[in-house]
């Protein structure tokens, strides 16, 4: 399959995602057009520093208790990676690759939600060494909740134990042969997993699920008032349960007696254990679509929950327990009309037909104006980027369907949860400085041990090529004077004329602590026959001579070396190496590294890739 047919069959597949896989039909009521008429407004500036690179989708990371100095990264299609946060480097922590249902909805290299998406260390990890992950496996024996109404499975999602035998021990990963499942989950469509995992303060084990799938809450396995609003099943709940417990059914983990709807507890409606009495004790809250990505705040344990929307709203929720958030009733703060079989969409109805009482309004939420689909992130208690102290920062996936430019948001107000009540807040744009937008698909966010945010994105949106980053988010002020640069490559930067071209790529530079040594990360997407990467030495606008050279120049740009490295993957990382004074060419040749360094912070140097086809340069970018 070419790259266009690729792109073609990814829109195809968001677009009957949305469109609840049928034409629009007859409106039943009276519809919202554009529900929330104004935009989001541009707020503070940040850059983002290149962590890692050659991933393929990560889509979740976190630190490990008692481990403050890496990062752990969940990639979709099963790679558990672990990261040295000063130096970047990557290693394979737990491969789970063997255990997932076959990726792409429509073959591979294509879109799907399932895969590898939750991962949670026990909070006393340091001492029994225990994780948790969800994954999306192939349907394999009896589950322990069975599809709704009988309704055949596409995979089972899975809760799994896993341990590490010397959590003390950097060198330490998770041994293979210790997954003990929790939970088996018989999910009845590919989409809308929700996946997230976190223990909260209580010891407790959360779980985001999403409504099982298709749209609308409805079809094959979906309850006729819509898994969201029914409690018999799993399906569009955030769950809680004691992992290291036993009185599950299963037997596998326990059940705490102050969950909502156990027998005896605040809110309980029966007597039976398990969903035996028609409400299933494993529920903490309900009313979800796809909550993808929930966190607690670290400071107050307040949760927050990003639920994606089905063709008009995405909304941020604080949920609390035995909380309902409205969905397939609502969607957002608006009535939510089904419309049959047809394109369901938000009404101005007041009140919405068969509302439940209590239904809990979302803190923030947008239109498709806006975004496609919201990815929760965390508020924000690092040190680095004093500008977004106590807010909550979250994105958004794409901003349209068929694109690649994800958004970053961020909660204007502060400390939005004030005792136990939660304010509304209006949303602004986390800009990036020196591009418009993220220029990649937003995937989602990762915190660590000293509460700094991280950005996971790929080139592509889909779990398929070596694409992934993952970037920290620093303020810009700390970046006047940072080690870290940074150009985004298109084919509109290329001088003296642009270059139309689907090839995209960007290129980070992180300068050593003691000035003699530059890191350089470059990776790209969409691109063929890279017969050239350089750094040039010009400002924006015009060309110059190349300083330093990363791929081998078979174009006759230069006749010999020294070449930092040899190309790893034209589809993913292009370049990954250091160059110190020696590598230096040209105009600088033979003087010290720092001389580099000055014009790049200047904005006199660019990045330059070259191919075949376009021997001047396809795609190029100012360095900042």
């Amino acid at each position: 399959m070419n790259k266009l047919s690729r792109c073609l069959m990814n829109f195809f597949f968001l677009l009957l995602i949305s469109l609840n896989f049928s034409l629009p039909g007859s409106a039943t009521a009276a519809e919202l057009e554009n529900p929330i008429p104004g935009s989001i407004e541009p707020g503070a500036m940040i850059k983002l520093e290149l962590v890692a690179s050659g991933l393929v989708a990560p889509n979740w990371a976190t630190a490990a208790p008692g481990d403050d100095d890496r990062l752990f990264v969940a990639d979709q299609t099963g790679i558990l990676w672990v990261i040295e946060l000063e130096s970047g480097e990557m290693s394979v922590f737990a491969d789970l690759s063997a255990l997932l249902v076959p990726l792409g909805v429509a073959g591979p290299g294509t879109f799907d939600e399932r895969g590898f998406i939750g991962l949670a260390f026990h909070p006393h990890y340091q001492d029994n060494g225990l994780l948790y992950t969800y994954t999306s496996q192939p349907v394999d024996g009896e589950p322990d909740f069975p599809v709704p109404l009988g309704a055949p499975a596409n995979n089972h999602a899975v809760i799994s134990e896993w341990h590490v035998p010397d959590p003390g021990d950097a060198a330490s990963v998770v041994d293979p042969a210790s997954q003990r499942v929790v939970m088996r989950i018989a999910d009845p469509q590919f989409n809308h997993n929700g996946g997230a995992l976190n223990f909260g303060k209580d010891m407790q084990l959360y779980i985001a699920m999403g409504d099982g799938g298709a749209a609308d809450d409805q079809g094959p396995g979906h309850s006729p008032v819509g898994n969201g609003q029914d409690r018999s099943n799993l399906f569009g709940k955030i769950l809680r349960i004691d992992p290291l417990g036993d009185n599950a059914p299963n037997g596998q983990y326990g059940i705490p007696a102050d969950n909502p709807f156990v027998p005896g507890g605040p809110q309980a409606v029966g007597g039976e254990a398990g969903c035996a009495d028609g409400v299933c004790d494993e529920i903490y809250a309900y009313g979800f679509r796809n909550p993808f990505r929930f966190s607690f705040d670290s400071a107050s344990g307040d949760m927050y929950v990003a639920d994606v929307g089905q063709n008009d709203i995405e909304e941020l929720d604080v949920v609390k327990a035995g909380g309902n958030y409205g969905w397939p009733v609502k969607e957002g703060s608006f009535c939510f009309d089904a419309n049959g079989t047809d394109r369901g969409f938000v009404t101005d109805d007041k009140p919405c037909a068969n509302e439940p009482p209590m239904l809990m309004d979302p803190v923030a939420e947008y239109d498709h104006d806006e975004g496609i689909s919201i990815i929760g992130g965390f508020v924000y208690r690092g040190n680095h980027v004093p500008e977004l102290m106590n807010r909550y920062v979250f994105g958004d996936y794409n901003r349209n369907f068929g694109g690649n430019n994800g958004r970053l948001f961020y909660l204007d107000k502060r400390n939005i949860v004030r005792g136990h009540h939660a304010k509304q807040s209006s949303i602004s744009e986390l800009r990036v400085y020196g591009q418009d937008g993220l220029g990649m698909s937003l995937l989602g966010f990762g915190t660590d041990a000293m509460g700094e945010i991280y950005v996971l994105a790929n080139m592509t949106g889909v779990p398929s090529g070596e694409t992934g980053v993952v970037m920290r988010i620093e303020s810009l002020a700390r970046n006047k004077q940072t080690r870290h640069f940074r150009a985004r490559l298109t084919g509109a930067e290329e001088v003296p004329a642009p270059v139309e071209t689907q090839a995209k790529g960007h290129a980070h530079f992180q300068l050593s602590k003691d000035g003699t040594m530059l890191r350089v990360q470059v990776v790209v997407n969409n691109i063929e026959d890279v017969i050239g990467a350089h750094i040039h030495m010009a400002a924006a606008g015009s060309n110059g001579p190349i300083v330093a050279s990363f791929v081998p120049d078979t174009a006759g740009f230069l006749s010999g070396g020294p070449f930092v490295t040899e190309p790893l993957n034209p589809q993913g990382v292009l370049v990954r190496g250091t160059i110190s004074a020696a590598d230096m060419l040209g105009p600088l040749a033979g003087q010290r590294l720092n001389a580099l360094v000055d014009a790049m912070r200047k904005g006199n140097t660019y990045f330059n890739v070259h191919t075949t086809e376009h021997r001047g340069g396809e795609i190029r970018g100012q360095i900042d």
